[in-house]
């Protein structure tokens, strides 16, 4: 009687024995029943000891250019300058001008601008778009809402408080110079200056040439980059 029951004993000891050594695995505490069938979960990628962070390269976040990654730099200096407008009054983001002629503008200015509204967006600012139109415009090339039609956009936005700004170009690079204004009275609320050279914008400026016309006049340089720059694309 002592024989037979020392058998089974042993072997209830060993299956407890071994279940007492295996590392539980918490993956399995996401197992569900498929149609009576158990499914185990495996972690073969060791979530469970990751901590969370968070990885701009991971996370999926769009690329940036040196033109989005100036616009950043130049909206946290505004941001830190501040001294009156608050993150709920309506902000609008004009077109940066050349500083030489308040009515002209170039390619590089129109991204800047995209970026300057992005940038501010991310600070929680309450962005106002001058650019959306009243009405949608189906056409054969597409469906439309933005326009630079004065006629097609509204004329009655609640905006009290608007950033201009201008550029300048040079023989090294490109000056820029940005100010929040409350419209009502002129008064500059917030003042940012940079200078970017050449070298980080090479997909927007390019060198002057030996001989370059500018305003209908032509001029001869000693050698190619003696000018300012200018931006691909403008009209000399």
């Amino acid at each position: 009687m002592i024989n037979r029951l020392f058998i089974p004993t042993v072997m209830l000891a060993s299956l407890s024995l071994v279940a007492c050594t295996q590392t539980p695995n918490e993956a399995n505490n996401l197992a569900f029943s498929n149609n009576g069938k158990l499914v185990k979960v495996t972690d073969k990628n060791n979530a469970k000891n990751k901590t969370l962070a968070y990885d701009i390269q991971d996370v999926g976040l769009s690329p940036k250019g040196q033109v989005n990654v100036w616009a950043e730099k130049l909206v946290n200096e505004l941001v830190l300058q501040n001294d009156a407008l608050r993150p709920d009054q309506p902000l609008l983001i004009s077109t940066p001008v050349m500083a030489s002629n308040l009515n002209t503008t170039n390619e590089l200015a129109l991204q800047l601008q995209q970026g300057l509204l992005a940038a501010f967006h991310a600070h929680e600012f309450n962005l106002v778009d001058l650019n959306v139109a009243t009405s949608l415009r189906a056409t054969e090339q597409g469906e439309f809402m933005l326009s630079r039609n004065w006629e097609l956009l509204r004329s009655d936005l609640p905006v009290s408080h608007v950033l201009v700004s201008t550029m300048a170009l040079t023989p090294e690079g490109i000056m820029f110079n940005g100010r929040v204004v409350n419209i009502t009275n002129n008064r500059v609320l917030s003042a940012v200056q940079s200078f970017v050279a050449a070298s980080s914008l090479s997909g927007y400026l390019q060198p002057s040439e030996i001989i370059e016309s500018r305003n209908g006049l032509l001029y001869r340089h000693e050698k190619r980059g003696d000018s300012r720059y200018t931006v691909l694309g403008d009209k000399l």
